[in-house]
């Protein structure tokens, strides 16, 4: 019977980890997650108190730091798949064996690839294996986000720039995207989907209905039941603006620049 790959996760968004574990599990490689931690603190405690395993998939941003963090004060020798939003840290996570550095949102194959390569390299491999980081990255590709959206409008069309973008929201199962004159236009796309294409450096998802321009942010005030209420500048909208309150912490880690 073939052994189980024993695996970690860090990863501090639940669907993030959700949607993860069954990439994983759609490999049909053999394993077993033996932990999952979201926090810095708690990845600590973990990997001093605990025999070592297999493989660990790691998220960079976490809601109490970054993995590094952890790297930098406990010395782990278990190899590591990245997984992030953002292509800046490739460099410093392969000085920490690194396996592979995965962009979210992961795909299947991407995944496959991933526990394919740890599979077959042995120790040996491994230790050379910095030095195929230079022919690896030239290969890396990032991200692109959208830099304008074409919209359709009385068989005219006209380009709205993302940065004169406000903010985006649905209704009644229809996205529509707020320019800062106030002018809002229906677009083709779901705020799920545009969690992909917009810029997460820039634009954060406040709620199931909401995602905000962080450049057109004019106050963050308290609100009740441990939410947030935002005030965007330009916002000729009669929409209140909540941060969820599953989602506060985040927020402000994005705010800070590390969500």
């Amino acid at each position: 019977m073939e052994q189980k790959l024993k695996i970690v996760i860090v990863e501090d968004e639940p669907v993030s980890n959700i949607y993860l574990k069954n990439l994983i599990q759609e490999t049909r490689i053999q394993h077993e997650i033996v932990k999952e931690l979201d926090c810095v603190v708690d990845a600590l405690a973990y990997f001093v108190a605990n025999p070592k395993v297999d493989l660990i998939f790691m998220d960079i941003h976490l809601g109490d730091g970054t993995c590094f963090d952890i790297l930098n004060t406990i010395a782990i020798d278990t190899p590591i798949i990245f997984c992030t939003t953002f292509d800046t840290y490739a460099i410093q996570a392969f000085k920490y064996n690194s396996i592979d550095y995965i962009l979210k949102p992961a795909k299947i194959d991407n995944i496959r690839a991933a526990l394919n390569k740890f599979l077959s390299i042995n120790q040996s491999e491994q230790q050379n294996y910095l030095g195929r980081i230079d022919q690896m990255m030239d290969s890396f590709t990032p991200p692109q986000f959208k830099k304008r959206f074409l919209i359709k409008e009385n068989n005219k069309l006209k380009i709205v720039d993302i940065n004169n973008v406000n903010f985006f929201y649905s209704k009644d199962g229809q996205t529509f995207i707020v320019e800062k004159t106030g002018c809002e236009h229906p677009v083709d796309y779901t705020l799920e989907r545009l969690e992909d294409l917009l810029d997460p450096e820039d634009f954060f998802r406040i709620n199931r209905k909401t995602t905000i321009n962080i450049n057109q942010i004019f106050s963050v005030e308290d609100y009740f039941n441990s939410r947030l209420k935002i005030k965007l500048q330009n916002n000729k909208k009669d929409l209140d603006l909540v941060v969820s309150r599953n989602r506060v912490k985040y927020f402000k880690n994005w705010l800070k620049g590390v969500s």
